[in-house]
């Protein structure tokens, strides 16, 4: 079967298509899934760049989500179901996905909509309501708007009642983000005019925002990070926090979460999305055009999220 595997770190043009053994049969708790589609992230690029999880071994297998039809699995209700997923190694004809990282496809969603939404929206949903905790009326900055998790996070935002404020980088990125909700938008060397403005600040940038961050947050503001795309932010004095009773907090995906909230999110994203609610913004290329959709990741030219198509 093909797979799209790097056997060095480096840029984008060191992805290739291999072919390699299909998986065996899955191991208990597992299920193999025929993969439709697959969701390029960020952490893709950071992975191909030796930046996350490097001490796995190469050549390793891209991507971390994807949507197709069960294959095999011990529960056999299950084989023949469509499903979206979250596996390491999604972006290959065949994946072994953990049978806790199976979600229902809808009939009314796409393969291509499956892949697009399990890492970015899940995030974006657990980023506002698992950890942000945002409420009606609450104003809430979103970097990197214009994202895969931006523009959801947007859309989420809104449907909770609160005043949402995109900071983007180009015109283009701000109309996106005005489509998808946005109340205002501001470029990132906008973000002083924001200072004392913020309940809500989630941040995927880190370093290049960390300064002007502290000087949005209201007296009890909350900050979330979930991504550090220009660089890990300095350390920072807790005592800090006390002068305004802020909080800072980080989410990832990966963690463990509590099967109550972990169902929950998946069952709202979900529902939203086959309600047509929820609106995905993405951009589809086959599987052997992956490093163009990994070039436009990196340099930041992108709106909403990539699929890769295998089928």
């Amino acid at each position: 079967m093909r797979a799209l595997r790097f056997h060095r770190f480096g840029p984008p043009e060191v992805l290739r298509v291999d072919e390699v053994a299909p998986p065996a049969a899955p191991a208990p708790g597992f299920a193999t899934v025929e993969v439709h589609a697959v969701g390029v992230n960020f952490a893709d690029t950071e992975s191909r760049r030796g930046l996350y999880l490097a001490d796995r071994p190469l050549p390793r297998v891209s991507g971390f989500e994807g949507a197709g039809v069960v294959t095999a699995c011990a529960d056999a209700a299950l084989v023949g179901r469509r499903v979206a997923f979250l596996a390491a190694g999604s972006a290959a004809d065949a994946c072994e996905v953990e049978r806790a990282r199976l979600i229902a496809l809808p009939d009314g969603l796409s393969f291509e909509e499956g892949a697009a939404f399990p890492v970015q929206g899940l995030t974006a949903w657990h980023v506002l309501h698992g950890v942000a905790r945002v409420r009606p009326g609450d104003v809430v900055c979103i970097t990197a708007a214009a994202g895969g998790v931006g523009l959801l996070a947007v859309q989420l935002a809104r449907r909770a009642g609160a005043h949402v404020i995109g900071v983007t980088s180009s015109p283009e990125k701000a109309e996106a983000a005005r489509a998808a909700g946005a109340d205002e938008v501001v470029r990132p060397d906008g973000l002083d005019a924001l200072e004392g403005r913020i309940d809500v600040f989630l941040d995927s940038v880190g370093k290049d925002v960390f300064d002007a961050g502290w000087r949005m947050l209201r007296p009890f503001g909350r900050w979330v990070s979930f991504g550090t795309a220009s660089g890990a932010p300095p350390a920072f004095d807790a005592e800090r926090l006390l002068e305004r009773s802020l909080s800072v907090s980080g989410y990832w995906l990966r963690a463990p979460h509590p099967p109550e909230a972990w169902a929950r999110g998946v069952d709202e994203v979900v529902g939203l999305l086959e309600a047509r609610q929820l609106r995905l913004h993405r951009s589809a290329l086959p599987l052997e055009r992956a490093a163009e959709a990994h070039e436009a990741l990196e340099r930041r030219a992108s709106i909403g999220k990539w699929v890769l198509t295998l089928r």
